[in-house]
C-alpha cells in the first residue's frame, strides 16, 4: 500500500522577526558576499509590496564562483541560457526566521539581455520569461553593495528600445484578444468571450504600463503598478471597477465582454497615438 510520508525539515516559526536587510546584516550569514562586484536587495520587498511571508530577494554580481552556506535549509542549483551564453546560480535558504532567495549572476549579464535593444529599435521583445523578470527585478533593485554598478545598469536600460518592445509585444497581444472576443460572440460562446477580454484588459493595461517605463511582469501585481504610474492613464480603481469587479447586475455574459472590451479599445487607441507620437 502506498503510504506517503512526509519529514519537515525546517519548520517556520509561529512567529516570524522582522528580518535585518541591511549589507552588514546579509553579511553575517552570507560573508562570501563581500567579494561580489556588485548586491542588491530585489522582489516585492525592494518594490515596496512585500508581506509577513515574502522571500528576501538578493541579486549578487560577480565573474568568480561566490562561497555561499550549506547546511539543512539550503537549496543551490545552476541556471544556465545556452543561447545567450550566459550561467548563474541560484540559492535558497533561512535567514533568521525567513527565507532569502539569492541569484549570483555575470556582472555582464544586463549587457548580454538588452545587446540587440541597444543596437537598433526591436519592434516586438521576445526575451524570455526567464530574463524579463531578471530586468524588472534588477530595475527596482535596491542597492546594497556599489550604487555606481546599479546606475549603470539603469543607464543601459534606458537607454534600450526594451521598455517600448515590451509595449508594442502586450499592445498586440491585447489586439489579439481583442478580435477574440469578436469572434467569440458572433459565434455565440459569450462566456468565453468575457475571459477573452478581461485578458485584453490586461494585456493593453501591461502595455502601457511598459510603455511608462513600469516592467514588473507579474500579473498579480497589476493594481500596485497601476497604482504607482498614474502617468498610464489607467488608476487602480478604474481598472478594478470595469474588469475585476465582473459583470454588473443584469448584465449577462456577453455584454460584460463587450463594455470591457470596449473600454479596453478606447484605451488602445490612446496608446496608439502615444506610441506612434514617440517611436524612440
Amino acid at each position: 500500500m502506498f503510504s506517503p510520508a512526509l519529514e519537515v525539515l525546517y519548520a517556520q516559526p509561529a512567529v516570524l522577526a522582522p528580518p535585518d536587510v541591511s549589507f552588514d546584516g546579509f553579511l553575517r550569514r552570507f560573508p562570501g558576499l563581500a567579494e561580489a562586484e556588485a548586491v542588491c536587495l530585489t522582489g516585492s520587498i525592494a518594490a515596496g509590496w512585500g508581506n509577513t511571508f515574502s522571500d528576501i530577494d538578493l541579486y549578487a554580481f560577480a565573474d568568480t564562483d561566490i562561497d555561499l552556506p550549506v547546511d539543512e535549509t539550503m537549496e543551490m542549483w545552476p541556471g544556465k541560457d545556452p543561447a545567450l551564453g550566459l550561467s548563474w546560480n541560484r540559492w535558497i535558504g533561512a535567514y533568521g526566521d525567513n527565507r532569502v532567495d539569492l541569484k549570483v549572476w555575470p556582472t555582464a549579464t544586463l549587457a548580454v539581455v538588452l545587446d540587440r535593444y541597444l543596437a537598433t529599435e526591436v519592434e516586438f521583445a521576445a526575451t524570455s520569461a526567464n530574463f524579463q523578470d531578471f530586468i524588472y527585478r534588477l530595475s527596482v533593485g535596491v542597492p546594497l553593495k556599489n550604487p555606481d554598478f546599479f546606475a549603470r545598469m539603469k543607464d543601459l536600460l534606458d537607454r534600450s528600445s526594451y521598455r517600448r518592445a515590451l509595449a508594442r509585444a502586450s499592445k498586440t497581444e491585447a489586439e489579439n484578444a481583442l478580435t477574440d472576443v469578436a469572434g467569440q460572440l458572433d459565434s455565440g460562446d459569450a462566456m468565453t468571450a468575457r475571459v477573452s477580454a478581461t485578458l485584453a484588459a490586461w494585456k493593453m493595461a501591461d502595455s502601457s504600463l511598459a510603455f511608462h517605463g513600469e516592467v514588473c511582469r507579474g500579473q498579480k501585481w497589476l493594481l500596485r503598478r497601476l497604482e504607482r504610474t498614474p502617468e498610464c492613464g489607467i488608476t487602480a480603481d478604474e481598472y478594478r471597477s470595469v474588469v475585476l469587479d465582473g459583470a454588473r447586475p443584469g448584465e449577462s455574459d456577453a455584454d460584460c465582454a463587450r463594455r470591457i472590451a470596449r473600454w479596453t479599445q478606447a484605451h488602445l487607441v490612446r496608446l496608439e497615438d502615444r506610441i506612434l507620437s514617440n517611436p524612440r
